[in-house]
């Protein structure tokens, strides 16, 4: 089991615990978790065959090429681009990422990639920002937030020169 995984059970056993010492009733609470289940479920299983899809689809030489460490500097406005087109929810996107991973991608192509969805969704942008928001508060929030990934990916390489997995890189 993931590490992930061992934090979430362990947050649900905490709250389970303060739902059990409160006295809550069960009902509304299992309602809940099953609406949400219900909600995700599809959701996720769509989401993993169209990455399943999308692994199989793409090329992953061009992948690697272009997201790959020997790609360098180039990846990561290839990744900050790839990440603002990416019409999709977090399912879709990170086992979008999770297929850049698999295909050679390089952790800073990949760090770039998401902080770029994250900030930059096209489809939130032309969906909630622009029309409630106006273009002048998105002018002012590209403006401001435009390096972040860039910067995010930059941090990654540079980490990722000094540190590989929890140990200095030996000197050659």
């Amino acid at each position: 089991m993931s590490i992930g995984f061992n934090i979430l059970f362990a947050l649900f056993l905490v709250l389970l615990g303060l739902a059990i010492r409160r006295r809550e009733a069960p009902g509304p609470i299992v309602k809940r978790g099953v609406e949400q289940l219900a909600k995700l479920l599809p959701r996720m299983v769509c989401a993993l065959i169209a990455a399943g899809f999308v692994a199989e689809l793409l090329p992953k030489a061009l992948i690697s090429a272009y997201l790959g460490a020997e790609a360098g500097w180039l990846a990561l406005p290839v990744a900050a681009a790839t990440g603002l087109l990416i019409p999709a929810g977090p399912v879709i996107t990170f086992a979008i990422a999770a297929v850049f991973a698999k295909a050679g991608a390089s952790p800073a192509a990949l760090i770039t990639f998401v902080t770029s969805w994250s900030i930059f969704a096209a489809h939130r942008i032309l969906i909630y920002e622009l029309p409630l928001l106006g273009p002048s508060f998105f002018r002012m929030r590209v403006l401001s937030a435009l390096i972040v990934p860039f910067l995010a990916g930059m941090l990654a390489m540079i980490v990722g020169a000094v540190v590989e997995f929890g140990t200095p890189v030996p000197a050659h």
